[in-house]
């Protein structure tokens, strides 16, 4: 693809951050390397000299009409666009906040008004427009974009805001710098050992935090990062067929990948899963078809990626998050005490420190135990240093002043050979009384399964208290844009 941003690059706006330099050495060092393809829509690419000459249009926009530290707004599918606005609000000293491109008008504004945005840059035709149109500024409007010009500087580089999952409540916004960014690339790419040579492939929405680490870590390294707007397994799998070295996906995603015909994907050497436990049965599936072992990936909107488990490495577990990466202090604390760490091999908190985590919570206080942040989800570290994720600390549900993990439970209905996919969610009996209620989905072939079948299943491997008095069937779970089961939803639903 050829602009007039692919002018000589002497114009580039001045910032101290790694993000920057790094795009800046690519465009001058390799320009002509493919930093962006988009594998759906218009199909457009982008070498790392376009890319950049592109961020300093963009930035000098920024920078002549956004002051320093202010919010802009991104409603953008992944692809050029996005990554170009991204990191110019990175040169141009702003604040980034990305929305999903799902979201609604009416949120879309409410988060705004959180935050005192005072720009939006949205795609014609989303939801979202009419809400914000009071701050629109043009996606791309290249008499506007600016030419070459005076050397403009910021003092200081800019940052992203994320929402956090909302999964069980309000999402805070989160605050995570350059330096936080630098340092989450730089952990990436050292746990993945990813190169300029490697070519990525990422089907997820870059708005999430894991398609913030996955882009900068891809930029900073020099690689070819391959996006996608909307989810497409064929499209996908044409993509791993035509020379794709790195997968990272969701489990959702390699569910898709397994149920396609059997294919080849002779150059990927690594895939990863990440955003919620990958099931036994979806990883032994989706080896079976593309004949590529999958590991597992940790990280949270506040911390980056901070654990890796990549097959092939000394004591791989396919169950585990791997280790901690480079510079990650984690330790697994007391729920009741967190100033309590506990021995190894021990259940308890997740308590994480990196150089890649938020500086602060826009709107809420930031809670640190020993400069740990407490991260809400139960796990443990064995005597190899691996993490073990087990359940989240919200979800635990208190049945008769037990209480019961529902990630255990589901994992174990999960390995029913009827079942696809399983929820399990507190049911209020009393004001006092809770139970166990599971929704199921069964498999689209083989032997269909009753509730009571399923039962006796369960009584057969889990104490009595484990057992859901209530099992439902549904056709599908609701899930986020990530494939996080909302389990929200499934608590005020019935099937």
């Amino acid at each position: 693809m050829q602009t007039s941003d692919s002018r000589a690059l002497t114009d580039l706006p001045c910032v101290d951050s790694g993000l920057i330099d790094s795009l800046w050495r690519h465009a001058r060092q390799r320009p002509n390397a493919e930093a962006v393809g988009e594998v759906d829509g218009a199909r457009r690419t982008c070498t790392y000299r376009e890319l950049a000459g592109q961020v300093a249009a963009r930035a000098r926009r920024l920078i002549g009409s956004v002051a320093p530290g202010q919010v802009v707004i991104a409603v953008l599918p992944a692809g050029i666009d996005y990554i170009a606005w991204f990191y110019a609000s990175i040169a141009a000293g702003v604040k980034f906040l990305p929305l999903h491109t799902q979201i609604a008008g009416p949120e879309a504004l409410a988060i705004s008004k959180r935050v005192g945005a005072v720009a939006a840059i949205v795609s014609p035709g989303l939801a979202a427009e009419p809400a914000l149109r009071h701050l629109a500024m043009d996606v791309c409007e290249e008499a506007r974009l600016g030419r070459s010009g005076p050397r403009l500087s910021r003092e200081s580089a800019g940052a992203v805001v994320l929402g956090s999952s909302g999964t069980m409540g309000m999402p805070k916004l989160v605050l995570r710098s350059s330096t936080s960014l630098d340092a989450d690339a730089a952990g990436v790419i050292a746990g993945m050992g990813l190169t300029a040579g490697d070519r990525v492939v990422f089907a997820t929405p870059l708005s999430h935090s894991y398609g913030v680490d996955v882009l900068v870590s891809v930029v900073a390294a020099g690689a070819t990062l391959r996006v996608m707007s909307r989810f497409d397994s064929e499209v996908l799998a044409q993509e791993m067929e035509g020379g794709a070295t790195i997968l990272l996906g969701v489990p959702f995603i390699f569910e898709a990948l397994a149920r396609r015909p059997r294919r080849q994907a002779v150059g990927l050497r690594l895939a990863l899963s990440a955003g919620s436990p990958l099931s036994a049965r979806v990883r032994r599936e989706f080896i079976d078809a593309w004949a590529v072992q999958v590991g597992q990936l940790y990280g949270a909107t506040e911390l980056g990626t901070v654990a890796m488990g990549v097959p092939g490495s000394e004591g791989f577990d396919a169950e585990s998050v791997g280790r901690p990466l480079t510079g990650v202090s984690m330790r697994v604390v007391d729920l009741a005490d967190p100033q309590r760490t506990l021995e190894t091999g021990q259940e308890g908190q997740l308590a994480v420190h990196a150089s890649s985590m938020l500086s602060r919570y826009l709107d809420a206080d930031l809670c640190l135990v020993d400069g740990h942040l407490l991260t809400g989800d139960l796990a443990k570290i064995d005597t190899e240093g691996r993490v073990w994720i087990t359940g989240r600390l919200k979800l635990l549900i208190d049945v008769g002043a037990y209480k019961v993990n529902p990630l255990e439970v589901e994992s174990v209905i999960c390995t029913h050979p009827s079942v696809a996919e399983c929820v399990v969610v507190p049911l209020s009996a009393s004001e006092t009384l809770q139970r166990l209620r599971a929704v199921v989905v069964l498999q689209e072939s083989g032997h269909a399964a009753t509730a009571e079948a399923l039962r006796q299943f369960l009584r057969e491997r889990l104490s009595p208290i484990k057992v859901p008095r209530v099992i439902e069937f549904a056709a599908s779970l609701p899930k986020s844009p990530t494939g996080k089961v909302l389990r929200d939803q499934v608590i005020g639903r019935t099937t």
